[in-house]
């Protein structure tokens, strides 16, 4: 690959904080967020592309053997973009071995009702516990930075009258967990019913507000009749739907505490705020190629470790498996400690945005004026954020790329730049002043409001409102800092009259869960009361739209629209940077899905420990 900007070793820590944007007090910030050791030296990367490969990825050999011993880990080392497979993990079900237990980090829940909070924190526990009707694929052989689809709980489907009807077709004998109250029945229709009506109600109601009738003909067999076509729908469902036993949905009371279902293992300890365990579901419905049903695992331990140090210290002595590094040199250094086992991978996130931003309230007169968003976008000088915050992970002569809320890979072939987020994502604060004196704020009588956030608060506090302040003298800015409760609550009641931490949630797998139920006047996850009838238009043309390229034609003009009216204001985001143990095998984050800890666990059915891994018994 010939030399480019985006194969060169990022900049040092050491020479990332330069002298002009971010101002006096965003310098300040800066320092606080990179402080750390190290300096240039360390483990040489390899280039990371910002070309998406478009190669298929490998596919496992049919009625192939097991490799050498020698084959089976993949190389410890660090290495940029996606980690191909391991010889052994291009054929799991002629290499995978039984047994031992996985050590892994995750969140605390506040509960185990996903139909209540649209969490992460629940999600991770229904991976193991529980099935969708379809999923993602997951693993060393998965796209890293798409999703391709595939089947779950519904062994297939079909689209049928131009997209208005789905039918899924169950796996027949899919046993619950033999624990009460289900005590190992079969899985059928009438639990994807009951799932469907809590659903509707509650956290997923855009996911199903296309439904206008659901048929159970038979034990096996779900018809959802919409009132639109959504060629998405099954998309949509495998992100968040995981279904439900009819007897959870019927016990309020006892769905907030157990989680019970289909899925690979069994939930057998949840100690609040300490950890959870699961172990191996013996009846779970799923075989690999070979026919040896899944999972390899005994069970999975997950501890809840929120300090960084510790998290490190477990890492590195096999109390936890995988580890997310805060940067490149903190990658490097969980490498150097443990040489022998740590795979260290960088790669660019392809998710859209979640937390890197703020979301203005459109029921306030003053945003109303496009003027001031737009102003308020263009004195933030993104490229020195980049810089201060991630080292430079998105340095680009045409600038650095904000992450927008439409996955890039779904949008672009190669890593989008600054300039594809149009012009009110420059740096000008010249011309942002002309704005805001237009709107009628000056120096003397400047704009003076109040940004609130948990989420990203030391980049609010520390680097973008600070520069927003310096850069912008015809505004007078503060930040508060709310906690992690208030923050959702106030965004998701649009309890908020100015500004809020962006926040967008759970990922989705198709580019309509990204948009509609954030986007549209009349859908439920709209938090910024955005009310624009050209854009309610182009989301319901999206959706009924059959064909990808005039499909893809009509996400360009969304992503022109909520570029050009600054609706929330972005800035870029770092790399993904994960660690873990080679012993563990077929185990990867993933660019879109997201991490292990957040919404990437379901993978754990399939992975597997090597002889020698700490537990493996053998």
């Amino acid at each position: 690959m010939e030399s480019t900007y985006w194969t060169r070793r990022p900049v040092g820590r050491r020479t990332v904080i330069r002298g002009a944007g971010l101002g006096v007090a965003g310098l300040a910030g800066a320092a606080l967020i990179g402080c750390g050791g190290g300096d240039d030296g360390g483990t040489a990367t390899p280039a990371v592309t910002n070309v998406l490969d478009t190669t298929p990825a490998p596919t496992p050999e049919a009625g192939a053997t097991a490799v050498p011993a020698s084959e089976v880990r993949l190389k410890p080392g660090i290495y940029s973009g996606p980690v191909p497979p391991s010889a052994a993990e291009l054929n799991p079900s002629a290499n995978a071995k039984y047994g031992g237990v996985a050590k892994m980090r995750y969140l605390d829940p506040p509960r185990m009702d996903l139909s209540r909070t649209l969490s992460c924190t629940i999600f991770h526990t229904l991976t193991y516990t529980s099935n969708r009707l379809t999923r993602a694929q997951m693993g060393a052989t998965a796209d890293p930075y798409r999703v391709d689809l595939e089947p779950d709980l519904a062994e297939s489907w079909e689209a049928l009258d131009g997209g208005t009807k789905f039918v899924f077709h169950l796996n027949k004998g899919v046993k619950m967990h033999n624990v009460a109250p289900v005590n190992g029945r079969e899985f059928v229709s009438d639990d994807v019913r009951a799932t469907y009506e809590l659903y509707r109600k509650g956290s997923q109601a855009d996911v199903f507000n296309v439904v206008e009738r659901l048929e159970t003909p038979d034990d096996h067999t779900v018809i959802f009749n919409l009132n639109q076509p959504l060629g998405d729908f099954p998309l949509n469902l495998g992100a968040w739907s995981w279904m439900y036993p009819r007897e959870l949905v019927d016990n309020e009371e006892l769905r907030q505490e157990v989680s019970i279902g289909t899925g690979p293992f069994v939930q057998k300890e949840w100690t609040r705020q300490e950890r959870s365990v699961f172990e191996r579901h013996p009846e779970y419905f799923e075989m690999d190629a070979a026919g040896n049903r899944l999972p390899y695992l005994d069970g999975v331990e997950a501890y809840v470790q929120n300090d960084a140090n510790a998290q490190r210290a477990g890492f590195q002595t096999d109390n936890y498996f995988e580890m997310p590094a805060r940067d490149q040199d903190d990658l490097e250094a969980q490498f150097e400690a443990r040489r022998d086992t740590v795979v260290g991978m960088t790669q660019p996130i392809s998710r859209g945005a979640n937390v890197n931003g703020w979301q203005f309230q459109m029921k306030n007169p003053i945003y109303q004026d496009e003027r001031v968003r737009r102003a308020l976008s263009l004195a933030l000088d993104r490229d020195e954020f980049d810089l201060a915050r991630y080292n430079g992970d998105n340095a680009n002569p045409k600038g650095a790329f904000s992450q927008a809320p439409m996955p890039w890979p779904m949008m672009f072939d190669e890593y989008p730049t600054r300039a594809d987020n149009g012009p009110w994502y420059q740096f000008n604060p010249a011309e942002a002043s002309k704005m805001m004196q237009a709107a009628g704020y000056t120096a003397d009588n400047p704009l003076e409001d109040e940004l609130v956030s948990w989420y990203n608060r030391v980049e609010f506090a520390e680097l973008a409102i600070p520069a927003i302040q310096q850069n912008l003298p015809e505004v007078k800015l503060t930040f508060r800092q709310i906690d992690n409760p208030t923050h959702v609550t106030v965004m998701s009641s649009r309890d908020f009259t100015s500004m809020v931490g962006f926040l967008w949630g759970p990922p989705g797998y198709s580019m309509d869960q990204w948009l509609y139920p954030f986007y549209h006047s009349q859908a439920s996850l709209n938090y910024g009361s955005i009310n624009d009838p050209i854009l309610d238009g182009l989301l319901v043309k999206q959706r009924q739209e059959t064909d990808p390229v005039a499909q893809r034609a009509v996400w360009g003009d969304i992503w022109n629209l909520i570029h050009d009216q600054v609706y929330q204001a972005w800035w870029p985001v770092g790399f993904a940077r994960t660690a873990w143990h080679n012993y563990m095998l077929n185990y990867r984050s993933h660019g879109l899905v997201g991490s292990y800890v957040c919404y990437a666990s379901d993978q754990a059915r399939a992975i597997w420990l090597d002889d020698g891994a700490p537990g493996a018994g053998r």
